[in-house]
C-alpha cells in the first residue's frame, strides 16, 4: 500500500462527502449537536467538531456504573472505548494498545506515563473516585505532541462545585463462591466555594481489596505474572484543588498523591495438567510486593486578556514509583512548564502557539549478588550490591508548537498545526550486569529533533453531523531498556541502533449525533519508521536486535465503528466494533510478517441495553466480546515463537443496576454475570510457546458481585 494512494484516498473521502469514516466522540450528554462537546486535552479547550480526530469521551455517568463492574481505569476504558485491547486483568497494561501503539496517559495535562521505561502501570496511578471525565484522543497535534502512540488519554479529575456539597460512597465486592472473602472501599469528598471566588476539593478515598477467584471456585494469584495484580490489594488517593477566580483570570493548584500496594502470601507454580498458574500454599512468598506510587503537584494561570490574547501557563512536578516482586523499582522524577497563547485573529481564524519544557530523571535498579573473586575451589565468591539496568537517565525537552484553525467556509473547516520535537538524553557512565559480571559502558548524550506537521479538515454535513479527514506526524524515542543489554562499550557506538520511532497518521470518518441516535465510524492507516517491539520471531533476525526488542518498519490499519440509539425515554441501546492489523518489516530481507500479541488485537465488540424503569431504578446489561487471532505460523513442531500464540476469544456479560433514593444510590454490579471460564488475552500470548518454562497462563475472573452505596449531602 503506498503513501501516495493512501493520500489520495483521504482527501478523495473527504472531498466527496463519502461515508467512509473515524471513531468517535461519544458524549452521554442530552446535547443534538456535536459542536456542545468540548476537548480539553489541550491548553485552549476546543469543539469536537474542529477536530479531525476520532475522540472518545468518558462521561461521569459512565464512570459511576462501570466502576462496580471493573476494577480499575484500564478495564473501563477496555469496557467503553472501541479500539483498546481488553483488559490484561492484572496492574499492568502490558499488551493494551490503541491502533498498534501504546497509550500515553495524563492526568489534568501533566504526563504520567514512564517514558524512558515503560513501568506498564499508566493506568494504575488514580482512583476512579477522583475522576469526573476521560478523553480519548488518537492520532497527533502539535499541542500535545504524542509520538509514537496510539492515543492520549487524558484523565479530567472532579472539579469545585459551587455550593458547600460533601459526598460519601462506601462499596463492598466479593466473588459468588467466596463472599465470605470480601473488599472494601470508601471515598468522602468535600467541595465548594467561598464568597470570595475560592473554588476547593478535598477527596479521600481508600479500598481493602479481597483475594481473586476464578469461575469454578479456585483462588487465583494475587499477582498472576512478574507484573502485578489486583488481589488482596491496598489502594488509597488523596486529591486536593484549590481554584482562585479574579475578573479575568485564574490560577488553580492541585496536589494528588495515589499508591497501590499488591499484597502477596503465596508463591505460584504451574499446574503441568492445564498449563495454568496457581498459588502454592506450601511455600509462602516472602519478597517485596509490587506497587505504584505517583504524587504530583501542578500550579496552572490563565488570563483571559493578555494584548488581546488568551494566556495559558502550567507548571508541575511528580513523581513514579513503579516497584516490581523481583524488587527491582523505577523512580521516574518530572518537572515541566508549559505556556501557550490564542489569538482568536476574527470570527473565522485562531491560532495556539507556545512551547513546551520538561525534564525527566529515570533510574530503574535492584540488588544482584555480584562476583567477586573465586574461592579455592572455583566457587565464586559474591556479594550482594545496587545494580541499575537503566542508569540515571535524564531528557531534556523543549517543543514549541503551533496550531492554527480557519472556517474557510460555513461548512468547511481547516486545521494546520507544526510541532518542532527536541529531546536530548543524557546517558551517564554505568555497569552493565550479566550473570554475576559487571561490565564497564560509557555514557553519552543521545539527540533527537524533528519538525512535524499536521493538516485535518472537517466538514459539516448539518448541524449534527461532519465527516474528516486528517494527516498527522509522530516522533517519539524508545523505551530506554534497550541500555541495559547493550552489545558494545560506549553509547556512543550505539546510537544508530536506539533511533527515534517516526511515525505517520492517516483517517477519515465520520461522526453523527443527534437526539435519539449517535454514532460514528472510522479508518486509520499509520506507516511507522523505526517501531520499537519485543519480537523474537525467528523470520526477524534483524541486526538492530537487542534483549529481544527488534527495531523495525511497521503498518498498522483498521477501523473503529460505534452506534447508540435511544428508543424512547425508557430504553437506550448501543454497539461498537474495532479491529486493527499489522504488519512488520524484516530489514534484512524485505520481507513483511505479522505484528504479535503485544502490539495487535483481535476484533473486539461490545453491545450493551438499558432500561430506566421510572425515576428510582435502572438497569443496564453490557456484552463485551474478543475474537480469534492466528496470524503467525508456528516456529516448529514444538510450537510458536514467542508472544505469537494464536488467541482464542471470549464473551463476558456484566450486569448494573441502579436505585436512587431520597437517602442516596444506590449500585449493584455483577462483573461476568455467566461465570464463564476463559482467560486474558496476555495470558494467552505464550500458551503454545516453544519453550514449555515460559508457558505460564492463568485464569480470568468468576462471577464478581459489587455494592455502592453513595449520597450527597
Amino acid at each position: 500500500m503506498k503513501l501516495s494512494m493512501i493520500g489520495l484516498a483521504v482527501v478523495a473521502a473527504l472531498t466527496a462527502g463519502s461515508a467512509l469514516a473515524q471513531q468517535e466522540a461519544v458524549n452521554t450528554s442530552d446535547a443534538d449537536n456535536v459542536e456542545h462537546i468540548l476537548i480539553t486535552a489541550s491548553p485552549f479547550a476546543q469543539k469536537l467538531s474542529d477536530t479531525p480526530n476520532s475522540v472518545f469521551i468518558v462521561s461521569q455517568q459512565d464512570l459511576d456504573l462501570q466502576r462496580v463492574v471493573a476494577r480499575n481505569l484500564s478495564e473501563i476504558i477496555s469496557n467503553l472505548v472501541p479500539g483498546f485491547s481488553p483488559s490484561t486483568e492484572t496492574m499492568s497494561t502490558f499488551g493494551q494498545n490503541f491502533r498498534g501503539g501504546k497509550a500515553i496517559v495524563m492526568i489534568d495535562g501533566v504526563l504520567i506515563s514512564t517514558t524512558l521505561r515503560a513501568g506498564g502501570r499508566d493506568l494504575q496511578s488514580i482512583s476512579v473516585d477522583v475522576i469526573q471525565s476521560i478523553e480519548v484522543i488518537k492520532g497527533a497535534s502539535a499541542m500535545y505532541g504524542n509520538g509514537e502512540a496510539g492515543a492520549i488519554i487524558n484523565v479530567i479529575t472532579k472539579k469545585p462545585t459551587a455550593n458547600f456539597e460533601m459526598q460519601t460512597s462506601v462499596g463492598v465486592e466479593a466473588f459468588s463462591d467466596e463472599l465470605s472473602d470480601a473488599g472494601y472501599s470508601i471515598s468522602q469528598t468535600f467541595s465548594g466555594t467561598t464568597e470570595s471566588d475560592l473554588g476547593y476539593l478535598l477527596n479521600l478515598s481508600g479500598k481493602d481489596r479481597g483475594n481473586l477467584y476464578d469461575s469454578n471456585g479456585n483462588q487465583l494469584p494475587g499477582a498472576p505474572n512478574s507484573q502485578g495484580g489486583m488481589g488482596d490489594a491496598d489502594e488509597y488517593d488523596v486529591l486536593v484543588k484549590l481554584d482562585q477566580e479574579m475578573d479575568s483570570s485564574r490560577v488553580a493548584l492541585l496536589a494528588h498523591h495515589y499508591k497501590i500496594e499488591n499484597k502477596l502470601h503465596y508463591k505460584r507454580s504451574v499446574n503441568d495438567d492445564n498449563g495454568l498458574v496457581e498459588i502454592d500454599e506450601t511455600q509462602p512468598y516472602s519478597g517485596p510486593n509490587p506497587t505504584t506510587e505517583l504524587s504530583t503537584v501542578q500550579v496552572t494561570y490563565d488570563h483571559d486578556d493578555v494584548f488581546g490574547q488568551q494566556l495559558s501557563l502550567s507548571a508541575y512536578m511528580s513523581k513514579v514509583n513503579v516497584g516490581y516482586e523481583s524488587g527491582s523499582e523505577i523512580v521516574s522524577d518530572r518537572s515541566g512548564f508549559k505556556a501557550a497563547m490564542q489569538w482568536t485573529i476574527d470570527n473565522r481564524s485562531r491560532l495556539v502557539y507556545g512551547f513546551e519544557y520538561g525534564k525527566d530523571n529515570t533510574e530503574q535498579g535492584r540488588d544482584r549478588d555480584v562476583i567477586l573473586s573465586l574461592d579455592v575451589n572455583g566457587v565464586p565468591i559474591t556479594e550482594s550490591q545496587y545494580i541499575c539496568s537503566v542508569c540515571d537517565l535524564t531528557e531534556t525537552k523543549l517543543s514549541p508548537f503551533a496550531q492554527y484553525w480557519n472556517q474557510i467556509t460555513e461548512d468547511l473547516t481547516l486545521q494546520i498545526g507544526l510541532r518542532y520535537e527536541n529531546f536530548e538524553i543524557e546517558v551517564p557512565d554505568y555497569q552493565r550486569y550479566k550473570r554475576g559480571i559487571l561490565s564497564e559502558k560509557q555514557g553519552d548524550t543521545l539527540k533527537y529533533h524533528k519538525p512535524l506537521v499536521n493538516l485535518g479538515l472537517v466538514y459539516s454535513l448539518s448541524d449534527s453531523s461532519d465527516i474528516f479527514a486528517s494527516f498527522s506526524q509522530g516522533y517519539s524515542h524508545a523505551d530506554m531498556r534497550m541500555l541495559r543489554d547493550m552489545p558494545v562499550d560506549s553509547v556512543t557506538e550505539f546510537s544508530d541502533d536506539i533511533p527515534a520511532t517516526q511515525t505517520n497518521y492517516y483517517e477519515t470518518g465520520l461522526r453523527f449525533k443527534n437526539q435519539d441516535l449517535q454514532g460514528s465510524l472510522s479508518f486509520f492507516y499509520s506507516d511507522i519508521n523505526d517501531g520499537y517491539a519485543y519480537d523474537y520471531n525467528v523470520d526477524a533476525l534483524i541486526a538492530k536486535r537487542v534483549a529481544a526488542v527488534v527495531v523495525a518498519d511497521e503498518k498498522v490499519w483498521g477501523f473503529e465503528a460505534t452506534l447508540d440509539y435511544r428508543l424512547n425515554e425508557a430504553i437506550k441501546i448501543g454497539t461498537s466494533v474495532s479491529q486493527s492489523e499489522g504488519k512488520r518489516t524484516n530489514s534484512e530481507t524485505g520481507v513483511d510478517y505479522w505484528m504479535n500479541g503485544t502490539k495487535i488485537t483481535p476484533i473486539k465488540a461490545s453491545a450493551y441495553a438499558d432500561y430506566r424503569f421510572n425515576d428510582m431504578a435502572s438497569v443496564r446489561m453490557q456484552v463485551n466480546y474478543v475474537g480469534d487471532r492466528d496470524k503467525n505460523d508456528r516456529e516448529s513442531e514444538a510450537g510458536y515463537s514467542y508472544y505469537e500464540s494464536p488467541y482464542d476469544g471470549y464473551t463476558l456479560v456484566d450486569l448494573i443496576s441502579t436505585f436512587d433514593t431520597d437517602y442516596g444510590r444506590f449500585t449493584l454490579g455483577i462483573d461476568n454475570l455467566l461465570n464463564a471460564d476463559y482467560q486474558p488475552l496476555v495470558s494467552q500470548m505464550n500458551k503454545e510457546v516453544v519453550w514449555e518454562k515460559y508457558r505460564n497462563q492463568f485464569s480470568g475472573y468468576g462471577r464478581r458481585l459489587a455494592l455502592e452505596y453513595s449520597v450527597n449531602y
